[in-house]
This record gives C-alpha cells, sequence and structure tokens, in this order.
C-alpha cells in the first residue's frame, strides 16, 4: 500500500499538499519539556509539517529522531519517547495508512508523549594518554567545566574537551591532540564516565615566523612586530598577542596564522605567516547633523603604506555649521593632515604628526587657527597605551565683539586604559582615560594654565552576547590656572551637545552671559546612563539620560547651578563600519533661551 501510494504521488501530479503538527504531552524535569517545546517550535518555523502524505509521516520521523537524540544529549538516557498518529507508531507502515484515511483538508496531528525520566550524572572523569590508565598529571580539572558528579550533558563533555586542548597549549604543549573521547553509559548508577585519551607531545618554545604573500610591506621590518623571541617558551596568548600586532598595522585584509604540524631540531615551533595586503589608498565621506548646530560634511583621504613600512598619511576636510547662519561667512571649517609611522626607534612605540588649518563658529565663540603637534603613542600592553608630545597653536578668537590673539605652546599627556571589547561598538568593558596637557602663551602675556580631565566608560553586558547592553560615562575636568580670565576661550570647559548633555546646545550647559551666549568654565563634571537594545540584525534601540555642566571655579559648585540634565531615546542602524545613531534628546532642566529639543545624528555611539 505504502508503495502504490508513494508511486502515485511522485508520477501522478495530482496530490494535494496537506498540513501536520505537533501535539506535545510531557512530564518529568522542567527544564528539558522547556527545550523540547521550543525545539518543537522552531522546527515548525524552519521546516513545517507540509506536503503529501509520506512528507508528513517522514517529518514527523524527523521530530522523532530529533527530540531523542537532544535528550540523550542532555543525559537523559532513560528517557521514553512515543510518537503516534490516530493511535499508531509513526514507525509502523500501518501510519501512512492513517494518515491517508484522514481527509484531505484535515490537519494531521501527530500525538508526542515524553518522559525525560531523571537525568544521568558524570561518575568518573579520566584523562589519559594512549595505551595507559594512569590520568595526566598537572591538569587543572577546575578550568574544564565539567566534574563527578555534573548532568552528563554533551555540549559540556564537548565543551570540557576543547579547554583541556587550551589548558594543555598553555602548558607549552603546542601538538596536544584528544586522540578519543569515551563515554561509558552505566544505567544501574545512572552514570557516565568520561575518558579524554590526549597524546600531548613534547613542550614547544617559540619558532621562527616566516612572513609571505604580502607584496608592499616590508617582511624584514615586519620581523620588528613579533612579540616575542625564537626559544621562549610556548604559549598560544604570544601568536594571538602576533596576530594582533599584524592586524593592528590597518595595511592587510587577511592575516592567516599556521604554525607548523611539528617541532624542528631544536624543539621550536616554527610559525608561518601569509597576508593578503588591503588596498594602499582609500576615501572616505561622512555627514553628522544637530539641530542646534547644523550639518557637518567631511571627506579623507589616507595612504596606509608610504614608504613599505606602514607608514600612513592620512588627508582630511571637514565643512560644518552649514545652515545656521545668514551667509557664508557662518560657517566653519577645518582641513587637517596626520602622519604616522609605527615602530619609532622601539617596537610598539609610534611616531606621529599632525597639522591643521580651521575655522570654528561656534555659540561661546569664534576662531581662526593653525595648529601642529608631534609625539609619539606608546603602547605598553593590550590594553595600557600612553601618548605624548609638543603642541602649538596660533589662534585669533573673537568673543562678544573682542578679538584676541594666541600663541600657545603645550605637552600634552594621555594615558588610556582600555578593557573594552570594541571602539566603534563595545558591549562590554571599559575604558579609563586621562589627559593632562600644560600650556603656555608664549606672546606678551606669558600665561600658564593646566587643562586635566579623567573620564571613564563602561559596558555591561546584560543578556544574550551584544544584544542588551548597560552603557555608563562620567567624566570630570578642571583647569589650575593663576587668572581664568587669561584662558583661552576654546581651552576653557564646556558642556552639552550630542557627546555630552544630549537635549541642551553645545556648550550651552554651564555659566552664561546676560546674552544667554556661554562662557565656558574652568572645571566640568558629566555623566551619562544609556541602555543599548539590539532589534534583529540591523537595528536597535536605545533609552538614555545625560547629566553635566560646565562651572566657573576650579571644582564644580553645585550651589551656583545644578547640573543640566537631558533625557531622551534613539534609533541604531549597524553596519560594517559601525552604527548609525539617531538620537532626540529633551532638557529636563531647561533655562531661557534653552530649545526643547535635540535631534543628533552621526556615525558611531554617543560614547
Amino acid at each position: 500500500m505504502a508503495l502504490v501510494m508513494m508511486l502515485w504521488a511522485s508520477f501522478g501530479g495530482i496530490a494535494e499538499a496537506r498540513t501536520g503538527k505537533v501535539d506535545l504531552t510531557m512530564s518529568g524535569d522542567e527544564g528539558m519539556q522547556a527545550d523540547l517545546k521550543s525545539l518543537v517550535e522552531s522546527t515548525d518555523k524552519s521546516q513545517p509539517l507540509t506536503g503529501d502524505s509520506l512528507s508528513l509521516l517522514q517529518g514527523a520521523q524527523a521530530m522523532l529522531s530529533r527530540m531523542t537524540g537532544a535528550l540523550r544529549s542532555r543525559g537523559f538516557y532513560d528517557a521514553e519517547v512515543s510518537a503516534t498518529v490516530d493511535g499508531r507508531p509513526i514507525a509502523d507502515a500501518a501510519a501512512l495508512d492513517a494518515i491517508e484515511a484522514k481527509p484531505e483538508g484535515d490537519t494531521v496531528a501527530f500525538a508526542f508523549d515524553v518522559k525525560t525520566g531523571p537525568r544521568y550524572r558524570i561518575g568518573q572523569l579520566a584523562i589519559r594518554p594512549p595505551g595507559s590508565a594512569t590520568s595526566l598529571p598537572d591538569i587543572d580539572r577546575a578550568k574544564l567545566g565539567i566534574a563527578p558528579g555534573d548532568p552528563a550533558d554533551a555540549g559540556a563533555i564537548i565543551g570540557a574537551q576543547d579547554k583541556l586542548l587550551t589548558e594543555l597549549r598553555q602548558q607549552g604543549y603546542a601538538l596536544a591532540a584528544v586522540k578519543d573521547r569515551e563515554v561509558v553509559v552505566d544505567h544501574a548508577t545512572r552514570e557516565a564516565d568520561v575518558t579524554f585519551i590526549v597524546e600531548s607531545g613534547p613542550t614547544a618554545r617559540m619558532g621562527p615566523v616566516h612572513f609571505s604573500g604580502t607584496e608592499k610591506i616590508d617582511t624584514v621590518w615586519l620581523q620588528r612586530r613579533v612579540p616575542f623571541k625564537e626559544g621562549e617558551p610556548y604559549t598560544p596568548a604570544k601568536v594571538d598577542e602576533l596576530r594582533g600586532k599584524l592586524t593592528s598595522l590597518g595595511v592587510f585584509n587577511a592575516v592567516r596564522i599556521r604554525p607548523a604540524t611539528g617541532l624542528d631540531a631544536n624543539g621550536e615551533l616554527p610559525i608561518d605567516v601569509d597576508l593578503a595586503d588591503r588596498p594602499q589608498r582609500s576615501i572616505g565621506f561622512g555627514i553628522s547633523y544637530e539641530t542646534q548646530l547644523g550639518i557637518a560634511v567631511d571627506g579623507f583621504w589616507v595612504h596606509r603604506n608610504l614608504f613599505g613600512q606602514a607608514e600612513s598619511l592620512r588627508l582630511s576636510a571637514e565643512i560644518n555649521h552649514i545652515g545656521q547662519g545668514d551667509a557664508v561667512t557662518d560657517t566653519g571649517f577645518a582641513f587637517r593632515a596626520a602622519f604616522r609611522k609605527p615602530d619609532w626607534w622601539l617596537a610598539g612605540q609610534d611616531l606621529r604628526a599632525e597639522a591643521a588649518v580651521l575655522r570654528e563658529v561656534l555659540p561661546a565663540y569664534t576662531r581662526k587657527g593653525v595648529i601642529f603637534g608631534a609625539g609619539f603613542d606608546r603602547t605598553f600592553s593590550k590594553s595600557l597605551q600612553v601618548r605624548y608630545g609638543l603642541a602649538g597653536e596660533f589662534s585669533q578668537i573673537t568673543r562678544n565683539g573682542i578679538t584676541q590673539d594666541y600663541q600657545l605652546l603645550g605637552i600634552p599627556l594621555t594615558v588610556l586604559y582600555n578593557k573594552a571589547n570594541s571602539d566603534m561598538d563595545p558591549t562590554r568593558g571599559y575604558r579609563l582615560q586621562l589627559d593632562i596637557t600644560p600650556w603656555m602663551d608664549t606672546g606678551p602675556s606669558g600665561n600658564f594654565f593646566t587643562v586635566m580631565r579623567l573620564t571613564g566608560r563602561s559596558y555591561l553586558d546584560l543578556g544574550e552576547p551584544g544584544r542588551t547592553v548597560l552603557a555608563t560615562r562620567a567624566s570630570f575636568g578642571t583647569e589650575p590656572a593663576t587668572n581664568i580670565n587669561a584662558i583661552p576661550p576654546d581651552k576653557l570647559f564646556y558642556a552639552g551637545g550630542g557627546g555630552s548633555v544630549r537635549g541642551f546646545v553645545y556648550q550651552s550647559a554651564g555659566p552664561r552671559d546676560a546674552f544667554n551666549n556661554p562662557l565656558g568654565g574652568a572645571s566640568v563634571i558629566e555623566a551619562s546612563v544609556e541602555l543599548r537594545q539590539r532589534i534583529g540584525q540591523s537595528f536597535g534601540a536605545v533609552a538614555f539620560i545625560d547629566a553635566g555642566s560646565a562651572y566657573p571655579d576650579y571644582l564644580p559648585n553645585f550651589s551656583l547651578f545644578a547640573p543640566r540634565v537631558g533625557a531622551g531615546a534613539g534609533v541604531r542602524y549597524y553596519t560594517d563600519f559601525g552604527p548609525i545613531r539617531f538620537d532626540v534628546g529633551i532638557p529636563l532642566n531647561r533655562r531661557e533661551g534653552d530649545p526643547p529639543f535635540g535631534v543628533y545624528v552621526s556615525l558611531g555611539q554617543a560614547f
């Protein structure tokens, strides 16, 4: 009968599609019941029971196999699963007759009855070499994630195998391999004994590194990026550090590291690195918008490898404050050039040189200036970086109709401790940044002042990795000086705007004059809390509260006025190069002259 029906469906071409459903009845472990229910629901979405009678039966049989496998993989070796259609087991030939006997318009119900039974536990856990009954010493079993008495979960056991290999390689066994994994189930004791048969091989030392694939980078110079010496004890962390040292140059599309399959005569592990060059030149454009500051457009051209050792030159231009005045003269601009040479004198020390010509049209002042600087970026570890150098500025600043010239010489210092997992879109970790710059006016006034600011950011992943993130930011700045009135307006602290207190005009969250113009301050304090929620693959939503103000004294004086507070929401569109953000901020404690809201559009998170 089954053969006749199958041939009729295949060659007759007139069988109508039918639909089926799974009616699930369960008892036993509640957690496993929830997992099986989720399994049925997800399978119904991805592979619904539709088609001819034979297709429905095969789909139900596949579901039975999935359930049985899921139960065993979670340690329910005594589970009982029965599946019937119209009272007949779906494994019997009569099940197809039962389906065919139903009217074609009816939904075919498959009854699944699941009794999970007790969950088996891990009994003995052994790690031994081939052909030996003696367990390997010096293995920290606490790092494996399983122990006797734990549920006999297949996923946890496989994960323990991976962690075992990691532990062995961290001990210097670069060629370690798990030759077999044995799981012996004892139904009498309801335990599963787990044995990993491991061939550790000899301990290894770091060997020579050979580069290939690149046609544009000096491979002799690349040897300076190798973060270890031949003969050092082998650890996978050193291989990962090598990858980071190469990818951070920004000149390779791909970095493939292939350790050798055997040790050389010196007991060292040679490493081959295959590199794929990235195009040396590129251009880009961007646009941002704030309701109070208008539109800003920018573009850049970059050469990533000027002289064969990953030297970069970046030329950029920006036009801002577009549409915020009555004439072209109300528009600001900036033209910048930045040069960087990696590993100047010392490995991990980059030389940088910068120059800019700009015009800023801001609520607090209008500034024309020429800026130049040079210095070093010194990387001490994966997390710690220090920047230091010299900076000079020649500027002309107009404020309230009064124009003054400044000739400044500074010694900027930045210390960055970065434990965040991303620069553009962090989801966990934190950053601490300290900026200190002593400035001296080399003109007739000879004034001296110091700008200091400490900023911390944290990112807490609340659920599924990267989906729900609580981000916080706090910042404090102060400017000790003999005379605050001698500090150039552009070097004072301001608060408000898309990167500060959203909802308030840029520079407006602080002291103002009688005409509501920002005055700036000798101190500033800011804090932000933002909840970021991913929606689907490409979109996200945020809710935020920002607070902060600048104050005229060297320390914030809350008795003068309370910090400005703004709150709002926004959306994110996630791209390969970072999230595009659209935020709307509302000031909660407005003063006269403050707008009712602010809109901010730019690339990257707010902080």
